[in-house]
């Protein structure tokens, strides 16, 4: 779980800002609230950022994006930018360092990561554990200017052999970030699996307001084999006072006419999922039937002809679903976007009354309401 994230010098984020998911000495509904990640410690489930339009709010959930791709993303070459934007309005934050910090809890133990970056290098970044009081170093990054290139100091309390940390350091290019060239290199097993694939599994992307997730639900109720899933939105859907009685996803094949395969071959998918395509002759489409009932009698209506709310919440319950199944960190930007306060009330409280893992929501909204 995440307990902290500061952010500086980033977009339209010029000081210091820090989202704490640490909670007051209030132990009203604690249980509901917060989740004990380990004796003594408790950390909240959710967060909410309220503020007006063009107030930031976006860019807060946009620096854990860019911190995930920090974590993850190995550069083509050390000319690549890494992609970070200063807060431009001051000369002195232009021409600064972004920084970054996250503390977070895996198996029990507290981590604390942290880079300052700018477009082409990145500075420092550090990784400390704390299996006590006192901080263990994992490793440490710097950058030397004199031989353009970083140097790595790895801790004892890594347990990583002098071929491994050689095979790390060799693939630490100055825009590329330790744990991304850890995740390209073939090394023998140690806490930095754990990390590296606490952002690759648990942290999700942000979830943007013009999703309908669409998409989405249907690759979800594609690999529904149990039917659980499809239970849990229509029982959602029927508690929040949908007339929709069932849900139903039908395959269609198409063939490839020569304009499809125009399309195909300019889409952003892999070469080996178009050369596929291409081979079979055929795609398969999956489109969604409602089944609404009115009165004593069923009728059905394709997924076109249902509104962008009906969508955008029926996404947001497979989006619950997995929050309550798996542990994972989901960001959710405007979240009250084509959605009436009370559904949208609905969907927070039934993730905190039956949330018991490690599972986190981080929201951003105009609704004080909530």
């Amino acid at each position: 779980m995440i307990a902290e994230f500061s952010i500086e010098n980033f977009f339209s984020i010029k000081s210091v800002q820090r989202i704490s998911f640490e909670p007051t000495q209030d132990t009203f509904m604690s249980d509901e609230y917060s989740y004990e990640v380990k004796e003594g410690v408790r950390l909240l489930k959710l967060g909410i950022v309220y503020g007006a339009n063009a107030s930031g709010k976006t860019n807060i959930l946009n620096a854990f994006d860019f911190f995930k791709m920090l974590v993850l993303r190995m550069p083509k070459d050390r000319n690549e930018e890494t992609g970070v934007v200063p807060f431009m309005l001051d000369e002195t934050s232009r021409n600064g360092k972004t920084k970054m910090s996250m503390m977070f809890y895996i198996n029990q133990s507290k981590y604390i990561l942290s880079f300052a970056l700018d477009a082409k290098h990145i500075y420092s970044e550090t990784l400390v554990v704390y299996d006590s009081i006192r901080p263990s170093k994992l490793y440490n990054r710097s950058y030397d200017a004199n031989t353009d290139s970083s140097i790595i100091e790895f801790g004892a309390n890594l347990k990583m052999s002098k071929k491994g940390q050689d095979a790390i350091s060799g693939n630490t290019i100055n825009n590329c970030s330790v744990l991304a060239a850890f995740g390209k290199s073939n090394v023998e097993r140690t806490r930095l699996n754990d990390v590296y694939d606490y952002f690759a599994k648990q942290v999700k992307d942000v979830l943007a307001p013009g999703m309908l997730l669409s998409r989405y639900i249907k690759s979800r109720l594609n690999n529904d084999e149990t039917g659980n899933l499809k239970k849990f939105i229509l029982n959602f859907l029927k508690a929040s006072d949908f007339n929709i009685e069932d849900v139903v996803l039908i395959e269609e094949e198409e063939l490839i006419t020569p304009e499809l395969e125009q399309l195909i071959q300019n889409a952003p998918i892999g070469d080996d999922a178009k050369a596929e395509m291409l081979r079979k002759g055929k795609i398969t489409n999956m489109e969604l039937t409602f089944k609404h009932k009115v009165g004593d009698k069923l009728y059905e209506l394709s997924e076109e002809y249902e509104s962008n709310g009906t969508m955008r919440f029926m996404g947001l319950a497979v989006i619950l679903n997995y929050l309550l199944k798996t542990n994972r960190f989901v960001p959710i930007d405007e979240v009250e976007t084509s959605i009436h306060y009370e559904l949208l009330a609905y969907f927070i409280k039934v993730f905190l009354a039956n949330s018991d893992g490690t599972s986190q929501i981080l929201l951003t909204t105009h609704d004080i309401n909530l």
